[in-house]
């Protein structure tokens, strides 16, 4: 194979460790056989370590300056990793030998020392993320391979402020508010997150009755979780902003579920007829209001009306006694005579002419068909 010249001087070819003399070839030069204290000349080792491998080269090669050149060319790379690029929706934590050191919050191309010396982790602080509690999403193997939600009853079973159980499945929207917050605080965020949520719901609806969380008090269980939620994470300075809080399914424990729906058909059934007596109400109260005051007016009107006939023939009266003072006969008379045109207009009337009398036309009077009239 012809023979190749270590080129770190050592002398000693291809022995192995029991070659030459009963020691191992040293990559710094086999010396006077390790009996020494002093320890090698660093420069002069590095010398022959250059003088060997120029030997070593076909030619010679350019001698130092190719070595140089590598390990420029080499240097060069090792710095060229320290660039990354950040997206406008992106932090860059920088670190130094594992101590934060700073974060890069511009987006475009950055720059921190290579590793092992610097390191970035890159966090995206602008998506939304979720979480879901109460139930698991699992994909159905089917033609559709669609996704659905399995509830998990250690988390979504909980117990509201009348000793009743209520199921409640909800997602918690959240992102990332401080990168260094985020990775440093807390040691593993989506954990803590879930955990949170699960003890603020709890304690919202630990002070809610069964009934106004099952019906109208879904938007203040939402609120009032997301205002825990966030108060216990700043508490933890976990570097995460809760965006909001949904509920996906609030009902009672299946076992109960038809025993809660007749309830809720009573309550809706009770409501659904005192809306209807308030309808009656809010219509026949005004109607019966408006004939009172009908009735009113017309017995204001007809008591205006005796009034004023009496009063009218109270004068009239008066007018006729002073003219039958003056002139009795011919007031009597006059009486008499609108008395009898009075009578007479409300009778059928039958006229004989007393002119007749001792004529030979016969007075004939049909007292049968008067009767039927």
């Amino acid at each position: 194979m012809g023979d190749h010249k270590n080129p770190w001087g050592n002398g000693g070819g291809n022995r192995g460790g029991s070659g030459g003399g009963g020691r191992g070839g040293s990559p710094w030069g086999s010396g006077n056989g390790g009996g020494g204290d002093m320890p090698p000349d660093l420069d002069e080792l590095l010398r022959k370590a250059q003088k060997n491998l120029n030997d070593v080269l076909p030619g010679n090669f350019g001698g130092g300056k190719m070595i140089s050149l590598v390990i420029l060319v080499v240097i060069g790379l090792w710095a060229a990793t320290g660039f990354y690029t950040l997206q406008p929706s992106q932090h860059g934590v920088v670190t130094t030998f594992g101590k934060y050191t700073r974060t890069q919050e511009q987006p475009g191309l950055q720059y921190r020392m290579p590793w092992p010396i610097q390191d970035a982790t890159v966090v995206d602080v602008e998506n939304e993320r979720r979480i879901q509690i109460g139930a698991q999403d699992y994909t159905r193997r089917n033609f559709s391979n669609s996704t659905s939600a399995q509830s998990v009853k250690s988390e979504s079973l909980m117990l509201t402020g009348d000793e009743n159980i209520i199921d409640i499945d909800f997602v918690v929207l959240w992102k990332i508010s401080s990168a260094k917050d985020f990775l440093f605080k807390i040691r593993d965020p989506e954990s803590t997150i879930r955990i949170v949520a699960e003890s603020a719901m709890r304690e919202v609806i630990g002070r809610t009755d069964i009934q106004p969380a099952l019906t109208d008090a879904r938007g203040t269980i939402q609120s009032d979780t997301r205002r825990v939620m966030q108060r216990m994470l700043d508490d933890y300075e976990a570097g995460v902003e809760i965006n909001g809080v949904q509920l996906q399914k609030v009902d009672p424990p299946q076992p109960v579920v038809d025993a809660f729906n007749e309830v809720q058909r009573a309550r809706q059934e009770k409501e659904q007829l005192k809306n209807q007596a308030e309808a009656y109400r809010n219509d026949i109260i005004p109607r019966a209001r408006g004939e009172a005051e009908k009735q009113r007016q017309a017995a204001s009107a007809y008591k205006a009306e005796v009034m004023n006939r009496a009063q009218g023939d109270a004068e009239r009266f008066a007018s006729v006694y002073a003219a039958y003072k003056e002139s009795k006969d011919v007031t009597a008379k006059r009486i008499y005579l609108e008395t009898l045109e009075q009578i007479l207009q409300k009778t059928n009337n039958i006229i004989i002419d007393p002119s007749q009398k001792g004529s030979n036309v016969l007075p004939y009077l049909p007292l049968d068909k008067m009767k039927k009239q």
